[in-house]
């Protein structure tokens, strides 16, 4: 049994170990966060207890397609931070004219999310109170005793989940892996699940907390909250009796269906690029997706994507026409989408309309009744200037978004989107399916394109150029807001200031950028940080290095022939030793660490309520990879597959949601057949749980505040970069999107919003 740890590199995630222990008092110093972070995982190493090996992953510099939306999330995060210090500042003076004494407030060291970013010195301790957590349990711990351990820190560049995936993906290249070992992946991001699919790996489970609704109270007195394992041999089973066609064109292949199924789910939008305008996951984006693909299965001759090829530097992988003729089918459903989308924002206002003027006073009427009328129905000022679905919707989105005006600029726009946003699909393919294909490579919109302007694909050539990371300070820079310099070595804190590096901005071919932070020239960048690199101490060099990942072991231990590595490395030349994978279990090369793997006996505690070890037993030691093969796309040879438990009577059939009136589906159920069969507008398909909790009545007050609060807001909701708390807007992720004026915030599946990988949970099966 292998166990993964993802630590998610983000202050929010990092501390769902710190909140789910410490739910009253918030650590407050960077030796709590430390303390919690190791029970925690003392939580995870006794519900999994793993037999093999644990390999804890950090965040590690990121490629430049996530780095561009880290980039914004950051400053959105700063900017809205600023507003909440000038709103105290604000009251903090209005007391003390007051003559009221303020209460002191302690402050945190771990106040700022931004120090949990890769280079900064937050982490430097992390990654050494990670080592002393792993050699502090190999010496107290006897479950440990017979496991490896290791150790990918955020110096080690890619994202923690995707170093986990090389990991699995090379191990089942070796020669005698065993196909039925059991990888246990511990995450909270949706795109875990897609990827423990694409590695075709049956006994593959995802653990992860469960999440709790608003109205849903823990259990009284124990503030920790339950865990959920999802099991990816029975998501497969789900998917298998999903993707059952009438008389397909070719023999039925579960695993390229799998793999044609991660494929499509990318238009839903991920860590790397945004998600098409139309779709979304509260909106049932899934169903629809299945819907078309199984329609147009036949039409399309097959499977638009072939992983057997993923690594071909030409784009052999995927099948272009067919891809297009899939487009075309879903395009189908977009004014539908839209349509439906304006009804029931039209349908809230007007019932926020009445609300309004039954709850005003009198005297208050008139005025408001011009105010909204103002708002609502005047043309010559709209509260929505682009109306999507309505006639002209595409000419008023790129002039209101691109300040595009002619027919040409729009055309040019709409054949440039659909270019960068194939090479956005292929890229993301190649990450999830290999490895990083361009370090440098980003999707150069802030926007997706809609689905029914991705056409004429076959023109496009698809080619990534192969270089390397950027360093952990040059990340650093790209990312962090002004109001995070602390975290910057002392000679990068003086280039913060300088106005031509301040807010580097993308190339000049890039549209739709209307926020400082949406982009990044690494140009530029490199140049910048290039000049101050000999201004660096020890310290900080060692900080901006890249390096490798790290394995552990106890002396005692039959996990790995130890003894023998460590003689050879210290009295031969050779510094890279192959691990024997039949006595080991793990493939790879072993070379000696900066101590030659043995610690001096004592290694120091990164907190002070801990003590030093003393008398270490641990052995440790760089740790490589195996040589990056070609992935398999197939079950493994002689895996044992477990018994079948799920029927099509498990499934509850829903309606498409463009298909029915209002937010709700209808409260239909009918069991599918054996085999599946198209859908009619009027058949209901699959039970739907709703995403959210419905509208939100307005609350009670002076009226016309509130329709200057709520109302104003929504004609201004296209000036560039959006905000505010306007009921249409482009949504964090660059799709244009409607969320209810004052509603509950999308619950499942809404990644965008809560910081997640993107999928938003699209994967959990109907009925589960």
């Amino acid at each position: 049994m292998y166990l993964h740890i993802l630590i998610r590199a983000n202050l929010a995630s990092i501390n769902v170990c710190v909140h789910s222990l410490l739910q009253v008092c918030p650590p407050m110093t960077v030796s709590e966060v430390f303390e919690s972070l190791f029970e925690y995982m003392d939580r995870l190493f006794r519900i999994v207890r793993p037999t093999r090996l644990l390999y804890l992953a950090v965040d590690g510099v990121a490629p430049c397609a996530k780095m561009n939306r880290v980039r914004r999330g950051r400053f959105h995060s700063a900017r809205m931070a600023t507003s909440e210090e000038i709103e105290d500042y604000e009251m903090r003076k209005e007391l003390r004219a007051q003559g009221k004494e303020e209460t002191p407030q302690e402050i945190s060291e771990v106040s700022d999310p931004n120090v949990i970013t890769p280079g900064t010195e937050f982490m430097e301790k992390l990654s050494q109170a990670l080592e002393y957590y792993i050699r502090g349990r190999f010496n107290s711990d006897p479950w440990w005793r017979d496991i490896m351990v290791i150790l990918s820190d955020a110096n080690v560049p890619g994202e923690g989940e995707h170093k986990i995936m090389s990991f699995v993906r090379a191990q089942g290249n070796m020669e005698g892996y065993d196909p039925n070992t059991r990888h246990c992946l511990f995450g909270h991001d949706a795109d875990l699940i897609m990827l423990a699919l694409a590695s075709h790996e049956v006994h593959f489970s995802i653990l992860r907390e469960d999440v709790l609704l608003p109205n849903q109270a823990e259990t009284e007195g124990n503030p920790k909250k339950p865990f959920l394992f999802l099991n990816i041999w029975v998501l497969r089973e789900y998917l298998e009796i999903e993707f059952k066609i009438l008389d397909p064109v070719c023999e039925p292949d579960i695993e390229r269906l799998i793999d044609d199924f991660i494929f499509i789910c990318f238009l839903m939008g991920n860590d790397f690029i945004p998600h098409i305008p139309s779709l979304e996951t509260h909106e049932g984006a899934v169903d629809l997706l299945i819907e078309v693909y199984k329609t147009t299965f036949n039409k399309m001759g097959g499977y638009i994507i072939n992983t057997d090829k993923v690594k071909d530097k030409n784009g052999a992988y995927l099948e272009v026409s067919r891809l297009e003729i899939f487009f075309h089918e879903l395009s189908m459903y977009e004014e539908k989408i839209f349509l439906k989308r304006y009804k029931l924002e039209q349908d809230l206002l007007l019932k926020t309309y009445h609300e309004m003027l039954r709850e005003a006073s009198e005297s208050e009427r008139p005025e408001l009744r011009q105010k909204l009328d103002d708002l609502l129905f005047n043309e010559e000022r709209p509260y929505d200037r682009i109306r999507l679905g309505l006639p002209g919707w595409k000419s008023r989105f790129f002039r209101e978004y691109f300040g595009a005006e002619t027919s040409n600029e729009i055309g040019k726009l709409q054949n440039d989107m659909a270019q960068k946003y194939l090479e956005g699909l292929c890229w993301v393919l190649q990450c999830y399916f290999a490895d990083v294909p361009s370090w440098s490579w980003y999707y150069p919109f802030y926007v997706a394109p809609f689905v029914s302007d991705l056409k004429g694909l076959s023109r496009v050539d698809i080619s990534f150029t192969v270089d390397k990371p950027l360093r952990p300070f040059d990340q650093l820079m790209a990312v962090l807001p002004m109001q995070s310099w602390c975290a910057l070595p002392k000679c990068y804190k003086e280039m913060m200031g300088r106005k031509e590096f301040d807010y580097p901005r993308l190339e000049h071919d890039t549209k739709g950028r209307h926020f400082l932070w949406n982009g990044i020239s690494e140009e530029l960048l490199l140049s910048a940080t290039k000049v101050v690199d000999k201004k660096l101490t020890t310290h900080e060099s060692r900080r901006n290095t890249t390096r490798q990942e790290k394995i552990f072991l106890h002396r005692d231990s039959s996990s790995l022939p130890h003894n023998e590595v460590t003689e050879q490395t210290s009295h031969c030349s050779v510094q890279k030793l192959p691990i024997d994978s039949a006595t080991s279990g793990i493939g790879g090369w072993i070379a000696p660490d900066d101590n030659d793997g043995f610690s001096d006996g004592s290694f120091h505690s990164p907190t002070t309520n801990l003590q030093d070890i003393t008398s270490d037993q641990t052995i440790s030691g760089t740790f490589f990879n195996p040589e990056a093969a070609n992935p398999v796309p197939r079950l493994l040879r002689n895996v044992s597959v477990p018994d079948k438990t799920v029927t099509g009577a498990d499934i509850s059939k829903r309606p498409l949601w463009h298909t029915y009136p209002g937010s709700r589906p209808p409260r239909i159920i009918q069991r599918p057949d054996t085999i599946w069969k198209p859908s009619t507008p009027a058949s209901p398909r699959e039970e739907h749980k709703n995403a959210g909790t419905g509208w939100i009545g307005r609350g009670k007050g002076n009226a016309l505040a509130t329709a200057e609060t709520h109302l104003k807001s929504s004609s201004n909701s296209y000036r560039r970069g959006g905000g505010g708390s306007s009921s249409r807007r482009f949504d964090d992720d660059g799709a244009y999107s409607f969320r209810p004026l004052g509603s509950a915030p999308w619950t499942a599946g809404d990644s965008s919003r809560s910081g997640g990988a993107g999928h938003g949970g699209i994967a959990q099966p109907r009925g589960w």
